[in-house]
């Protein structure tokens, strides 16, 4: 078996994957097969933040009804089947679809595919600080009732320009309830915003520098995940070129990482195309990606039941490749 047959029939785990931004493009085809003139090709490849939006708001426009919600998300499932995911995580901004639409709706139809499809996946629900405070309360009010019943976890989507104490009693409740956030970080360590060190379950490490020590001892002791979007890095031009990407130095320092693809349509990726850049650029064995696995399965926000499933079920289908 070759690296890339094994790279192929690899048990994936993707914990980061935008809704919005991964309908397969023949799902949009699909949907906008009565509009001709209608370049989707074009809309949905982005060549900048413009594009990106337009690819975004072409496929808000065509997921507005329930039923077109589900086709499309069975639709991707059945991409999910395709490349051996076992286990996935779906980013889903409730505020970003038709306001027409009822959240609660929306969820009940989501879980409804997911459980039709026998496929392990979760939400974890995206929300950001520009909506009103009405909207958090509407999106708060859906995390704590499908808790651990079909989501598990949080992205706060703060602007970086915001004051960290205006949402201080915000992460006060979510450590206090033991509720899994997840946040983002895009600016200087040195002036990161303090939910960072506060309780984050997972980072999604958007930075072109390597951690320092003082961070990489917090994230060590407190065993928290870094998530690495690669393409999306690559996009957004966070690195000269993947070889002077130090995701490697941080495997060999044993920090947990994992890798996602966010918007796989919109940026033409899939875990396997991933995986392919990593290990033709650092000199990763088939080995390494199943110790990486089994790390971030190891602390991945479900119940213990469900997640020795998940670990026994990865570890039984890894044994077949090595």
């Amino acid at each position: 078996m070759t690296l890339f047959e094994g790279l192929k029939a690899f048990p994936k785990v993707d914990l980061h994957i935008d809704f919005l931004g991964s309908i397969p493009l023949e799902t949009i085809q699909k949907m906008t097969q009565n509009t001709p003139l209608l370049d989707v090709q074009d809309i949905v490849e982005f060549d900048s933040l413009t594009d990106y939006d337009n690819s975004r708001n072409l496929v808000r426009s065509l997921l507005n009804s329930y039923s077109n919600i589900e086709f499309a998300f069975k639709e991707l499932i059945e991409k999910f089947k395709e490349e051996n995911m076992i286990y996935g995580e779906i980013f889903v901004n409730l505020d970003s679809f038709l306001p027409n639409l009822d959240k609660k709706e929306i969820l009940t139809t989501l879980f409804k595919v997911i459980k039709d499809s026998e496929l392990k996946l979760n939400i974890v629900l995206e929300i950001e600080s520009s909506i009103s405070k009405e909207e958090l309360y509407d999106n708060l009010n859906l995390l704590y009732e499908y808790y651990h019943k079909g989501i598990n976890g949080i992205f706060f989507k703060k602007n970086k320009l915001d004051n960290f104490e205006t949402y201080k009693a915000l992460f006060d409740k979510f450590v206090k309830d033991d509720i899994s956030y997840i946040v983002t970080m895009d600016s200087k360590i040195t002036s990161q915003n303090k939910e960072i060190m506060y309780g984050a379950s997972r980072i999604i490490y958007n930075l072109f520098i390597e951690p320092d020590e003082v961070f990489l001892k917090k994230i060590k002791d407190e065993k928290i995940l870094l998530e690495f979007p690669i393409t999306y890095q690559s996009y957004f031009h966070l690195y000269d070129n993947l070889e002077n990407h130090f995701v490697f130095n941080l495997f060999k320092e044993n920090v947990l990482l994992t890798f996602t693809t966010i918007d796989r349509t919109s940026l033409n990726t899939d875990l396997l195309n991933e995986y392919c850049k990593l290990f033709n650029v650092f000199p990763f064995k088939l080995h390494d990606l199943v110790v990486l696995t089994l790390n971030c399965l190891s602390i991945v926000n479900l119940r213990d039941e469900e997640k020795n499933n998940l670990i026994e079920e990865f570890k039984s289908k890894a044994n077949q490749l090595l």
